[in-house]
């Protein structure tokens, strides 16, 4: 390997960890940054956006030095026993489901906002197109939904930007310290969905993968995550800001609904083609890396693999579980830091493991990953305790 930073291939790269995070979560963002307060989602967004760096770091080196094509669900069981597998399998069975039902919910309202109101009997079918339609890329090659991903990723970041700076040119910020809470009694509510929409951790064996196929130097492994890291957080901390600046109380799930008397209806459409854009980029890395997991880990053959994959969300849907920010909290907040402990108890097994072929080796001591591994397990219990008493 060249021991310089390709750059093309860290862009490419990063476009897959990019494209996977930005994805439905980032919508939410401004009506938790509302609801819990401004100043605290700020902080829990530069601070879960250094948590999840470490954490995908951490995860590449165990993607890294392990040879043998996995999942999380199939690393947890090499490193820590097949009763952990058995447990893992089965909380990433659902918990995907649930990201892929997210998704899936969220295109359908977007799509609802481009037909307008001339298509209102055929509403209610429409999560079936929308349903069809994503799990298309369930079928795609790895290199074509790489390039596929970068173009999306780049023309998505691209109408983020100019959406953000539509709104941040509209706020007056004399009228910022009257008109917007810095903390509220929900401060806890933007933990979860927060955490949710910076994980990208099922993007993490498709990006190595890709970066091994194309003999990318060493250093490329590591700044492709951090860099992503970084634009994450610049990105989702201007677009938040500017929406929930702008919209204040009347901020909404979607984002674009509440902008709809400053930008004027027309908003709607630019909005949910962004939004559009953000669900296909993060369903084309979520669709494949659930797929692959049930082949990997769960051992299902192919064609089962895309039975689960397609309609176990579907069911979801049909049971009429499709609140989006509970089921973000749920699978960010309370599954995502199960995972995200379980990740580093895998690193503990692997940290010492030294491979001359690995990209690269954190070396973290202990303190670090009993910290971090704290802070993931404390946040995940809190998740559950909280909602239990501070009932919406």
């Amino acid at each position: 390997m060249n021991k310089k930073i390709s750059w093309p291939l860290t862009f490419e790269a990063m476009a897959i960890l990019i494209g996977t995070i930005i994805g439905g979560g980032v919508f939410v963002l401004p009506y938790v940054n509302i609801k819990s307060g401004m100043l605290i989602t700020n902080g829990w967004l530069a601070f879960l956006c250094v948590i999840m760096c470490l954490l995908h770091l951490v995860f590449g080196e165990i993607i890294a030095k392990t040879n043998k094509e996995m999942r999380l669900p199939g690393y947890a069981g090499h490193y820590l026993g097949k009763p952990v597998k058995k447990f893992f399998n089965f909380v990433s069975i659902f918990s995907n489901a649930f990201s892929l039902l997210i998704y899936i919910v969220l295109a359908n309202k977007f799509l609802h906002i481009l037909m307008g109101d001339n298509f209102n009997y055929i509403k209610p079918y429409t999560f079936l197109l929308v349903w069809l339609v994503l799990n298309m890329f369930l079928f795609i090659k790895l290199s074509i939904a790489s390039k596929l991903n970068f173009t999306l990723t780049i023309l998505l970041v691209g109408l983020m930007v100019i959406l953000a700076g539509m709104c941040f040119g509209q706020v007056n910020l004399n009228n910022v310290q009257y008109n917007y809470q810095m903390i509220t009694n929900f401060w806890y509510v933007s933990y979860g969905v927060i955490f949710f929409a910076v994980d990208g951790l099922v993007a993490m064996p498709m990006m190595f993968t890709f970066l091994k196929n194309k003999k990318a130097s060493k250093k490329t492994y590591k700044w492709s995550v951090i860099l992503s890291y970084m634009s994450v957080f610049i990105i989702f901390f201007i677009f938040m800001n500017s929406v929930s600046l702008l919209s204040g109380g009347g901020t909404s799930v979607d984002t674009f609904t509440g902008l709809i008397p400053f930008l004027g209806r027309n908003i709607l459409i630019t909005g949910a083609l962004i939004g559009l854009l953000a669900v296909v980029t993060s369903y084309i890395v979520f669709i494949n890396y659930y797929k692959d997991m049930l082949i990997c880990d769960v051992n299902c053959n192919k064609w089962l693999s895309y039975v689960i994959s397609m309609f176990l969300p579907l069911l979801f849907l049909l049971l009429d579980i499709n609140k989006v920010d509970d089921l973000m909290s749920l699978t960010g907040g309370v599954i995502g830091g199960m995972v995200a402990v379980m990740v580093l108890l895998m690193y503990l097994k692997v940290r010492d493991k030294k491979q001359t072929t690995a990209p690269y080796n954190l070396n973290l001591p202990n303190w670090i990953v009993i910290m971090v591994g704290g802070i993931c397990f404390l946040g995940a219990m809190s998740q559950i305790i909280l909602r239990i008493f501070h009932l919406e």
